[in-house]
């Protein structure tokens, strides 16, 4: 059966240590200012480098300018009545949970309303959605389709009420031994046809890589792109799973995260729960800490609203 490789991270913090490293919001304000400036600061309106520190309000006020400039301006930390020791451990909680993490579990550790954990949460996956665009995939590559919501009845390709059509690609390494998978990138889209097959590829697949995709109609357009395409007609899902082992390993994770963690994820939101998905997953061969990665991803995004339910 195959299964996902996951190196060990050499810098993993415990729940101890960042209890000890993040403990008031000064520690965090101090990180956030470490991160942001890491060459001391420089105001983004004219360049100068000398500025008054107004603590209670945790601004610098250039002194050439006079501009006002917040310590979370500009990330998703901004314009929240949250502490910022709750943000990190939000952030901490989504890096170190390999499973995911979801707005109900937040709530109870922070003692927030759901609606709070749950754009709290949100706005952490916008900075991982973000952050994972930077990746395009290479070689050898798995391309499938898949609905998330449930298996599609009825001819392969049609759509089902209430179920999101997706694209998967996979690269496919070779190793000693056989392959293993790399990169993965997924989409949304509207529908399963040629022009979002088109798009994704066109966005997510570095040119001259070798596609290998089922029979499916709507992957013909690939032959007419810069790509080396190789379709293979299967009789049955357990052939093609044989024969794209990898892609179907990821649909397969991708579905259980949904179902296993947030049990249902509304279809205005399901590509935020995929982006969360994808970042961890893409980043299952980097020997650093998660966390601080994704906390440095938070502070390059700007902080977006969400309404849920009326609130």
């Amino acid at each position: 059966m195959a299964t996902m490789e996951f190196k060990k991270r050499i810098r993993i913090i415990t729940v101890k240590a960042f209890r000890a490293k993040f403990s008031s919001e000064e520690d965090c304000l101090e990180y956030l200012v470490k991160h942001r400036w890491p060459n001391g600061f420089v105001c983004p309106k004219c360049h100068n480098r000398e500025a008054h520190w107004q603590a209670g309000r945790n601004i610098y006020w250039c002194k050439a300018c006079e501009y006002q400039v917040s310590v979370t301006a500009g990330t998703v930390f901004h314009s929240t009545n949250l502490g910022l020791p709750d943000w990190f451990w939000a952030v901490y909680r989504m890096a170190q949970g390999k499973k995911g993490f979801s707005a109900m579990q937040l709530m109870k550790e922070i003692d927030v309303s759901y609606p709070t954990a749950w754009s709290v949460l949100h706005k952490i996956r916008c900075a991982m959605e973000e952050r994972d665009k930077q990746y395009k995939l290479k070689g050898t590559i798995e391309l499938d389709d898949a609905y998330l919501g449930g298996e599609s009845k009825g001819k392969r390709g049609r759509g089902a009420e209430g179920k999101a059509p997706i694209l998967v690609a996979v690269e496919k390494r070779q190793t000693r031994k056989g392959t293993k998978p790399g990169y993965v990138a997924i989409r949304i889209v509207k529908s399963l046809s040629s022009a979002e097959v088109m798009a994704f590829v066109d966005s997510k697949i570095i040119p001259v890589s070798i596609i290998e995709t089922d029979g499916l109609s709507v992957y013909k357009v690939l032959g007419d792109l810069n790509f080396a395409h190789k379709q293979t007609v299967t009789e049955n899902g357990i052939e093609a799973k044989e024969l794209f082992p990898w892609v179907h390993l990821v649909i397969g994770n991708l579905k259980r995260f949904i179902l296993g963690t947030h049990h249902h994820a509304d279809l205005k939101y399901l590509r935020l729960y995929v982006a969360e998905y994808c970042y961890r997953l893409n980043r299952r061969f980097h020997e650093d800490d998660l966390f601080e990665h994704l906390l440095k991803a938070c502070l390059l995004i700007s902080p977006r609203k969400y309404n849920i339910l009326g609130y």
